[in-house]
């Protein structure tokens, strides 16, 4: 097994003319990005930055965030991808933990960084590119014409930590993943995937990078010689534009972004797309949105995993409509398991649950946190805190957070059971459902409903459907809202709702 610095090299040797990042005013080949990897790397090896070293890159959709990326992990240093929607508060916390010796960012992102803070005293920062343009600064362009294009050659492990990857700190302060190399390989590799990456095609790198699921797509980009179309701006018109103008045949974004780019389409009218694969995740894909871009002839994929877990479970069209509210079957090697919390004893098919799985492609633990850490590694398994079940097929359905299960008079109700059967509803585009407080049963359901902007959906024609379908305790009080409040991952923001 290779470790995921060797990728490039591999791809640049079988490959090496194919065009590998491409942008709007040019693009490297594989081989011209293999030679700019090597040359960052020897480098950072000029300013002591050794294996082990944390190299932080704050950066947009840029060419040189995989190439930052790639050099850290070839000389077996660890990449730190931040995540440019957070404030100055959360980065300090950030660097604060994973400690870089140096700071890739973009000047559009100046203000965020602690300048003045203890904290970098004794990092080195590089600005990389300027304010909303493709184009790179004098210093890091010099970076590529003063260092060596051979590989240095530094001796890298499958069990060296590849990546820290932080999590959003919903619960707290954020924590970092650590992602060893081989865990990453293994997973990137085609006999993992249901997802088939075609060698000619062209992915579109929409979604932000420093998220786990773009990181993929960078690594299997390179593993499968595809091209990557960077994109600095992506509102849904410019997206469609690129699509057609670059023949673009996959993508991955947030269900946010797909819900914005239909409605932009079915303003101008649908046309014939080059775009075969759109990919979500970060959130839950409404049944409705994977049907509407089936009309348009691209298959929709949704997947269910964390940034701890990677991908967990993949559904495809090809499994079937009738399983479009799951969220697929687990991916080769994940095991997956439904068990009571109470008792940690697994249920029976069917049941309700904490889902936890073992798998080949999960994290290592939290960067210097075993308590929390402790808390969710266990004899192997991994305890995602998300309520499911397994069906009689194999199917895995996400019943929503645990904490997020409202408790009614002693009966628990899943909101994303209900949320699932409001988003049937014709016109409806999607449903949040949170707890409130009750007087008498503590705790009652309420759904947010979001419909089509020409509907004429009442509140008691979703109460009379769910009336059909739900027991009776299950069934919400119903309000209208123009959009549901949503993080920089499109997640929906229950305790704004609430």
């Amino acid at each position: 097994m290779y470790t995921l610095g060797e990728l490039l090299e591999q791809r640049a040797t079988q490959s090496p003319e194919k065009e590998a990042l491409i942008w709007s005013t040019s693009y490297h080949t594989f081989k011209e990005y293999n030679e700019r990897v090597n040359q960052l790397a020897h480098y950072l090896l000029s300013h002591n930055i050794k294996k082990g070293d944390r190299i932080a890159i704050l950066c947009q959709n840029n060419h040189p965030f995989p190439t930052i990326l790639l050099a850290a992990l070839r000389i077996g240093a660890v990449a730190v991808p931040i995540s440019w929607q957070l404030t100055k508060y959360e980065i300090i916390d950030i660097l604060d933990s994973a400690q870089p010796k140096i700071i890739f960012y973009d000047q559009k992102f100046h203000e965020v960084i602690p300048f003045d803070s203890e904290i970098l005293n004794d990092v080195i920062t590089l600005q990389v590119g300027r304010k909303n343009s493709v184009e790179t600064v004098e210093e890091y362009n010099e970076i590529f014409s003063a260092y060596s294009i051979l590989n240095p050659n530094i001796q890298v492990s499958q069990d060296d930590i590849a990546m820290l990857l932080f999590t959003s700190g919903t619960t707290g302060n954020a924590k970092g993943c650590m992602i060893e190399h081989g865990h990453v390989y293994s997973y990137i590799q085609p006999s993992s995937q249901r997802i088939d990456y075609e060698k000619d095609g062209r992915f579109l790198a929409s979604h932000p990078f420093y998220h786990m699921s773009s990181i993929n797509n960078i690594l299997k980009s390179v593993s499968n010689g595809m091209g990557l179309f960077l994109l600095l701006d992506p509102t849904p018109d410019i997206i469609w534009e690129t699509i057609e103008t670059h023949k673009i045949t996959m993508m991955l974004a947030f269900p946010s972004m797909y819900m914005q780019m239909l409605e932009a389409v079915n303003n101008e009218g649908a046309k014939k797309s080059s775009l075969k694969v759109a990919i979500a995740g970060g959130a839950k894909v409404p049944a409705y949105l994977i049907e509407e871009y089936e009309k348009l002839d691209i298959s929709m994929i949704q997947g269910y995993g964390s940034t701890e877990a990677w991908t967990v479970s993949v559904w495809t069209p090809n499994m079937g409509n009738e399983k479009i509210e799951s969220a697929g079957k687990p991916l080769s090697g994940v095991e997956v398991k439904i068990i009571d919390p109470e008792s940690g004893q697994e249920v029976k098919t069917g049941e309700v649950g904490e889902i936890i799985i073992k798998s080949p492609y999960c994290f290592k633990g939290y960067w210097h946190n075993q308590e929390a850490t402790d808390k969710v590694l266990r004899d192997g398994w991994f305890y995602m805190g998300d309520a499911g079940k397994v069906d009689q097929d194999g199917f895995l359905y996400i019943m929503g957070r645990f904490k997020d299960v409202i408790v009614y008079g002693g009966d628990n109700i899943y909101p994303d059971q209900v949320e699932e059967i409001i988003e049937q509803i014709d016109t409806v585009i999607e449903a949040a459902v949170v707890g409130v407080e009750d007087p008498v049963y503590g705790e009652k359901p309420r759904a947010y409903v979001v419909k089509g902007p020409h509907s004429s959906l009442t509140k008691e024609d979703i109460l009379k459907y769910c009336r059909d379908r739900l027991a009776s305790y299950k069934i919400p009080e119903v309000y209208f809202i123009d959009k549901l409040p949503k993080n920089q991952l499109g997640k929906v923001l229950k305790r704004e709702l609430k």
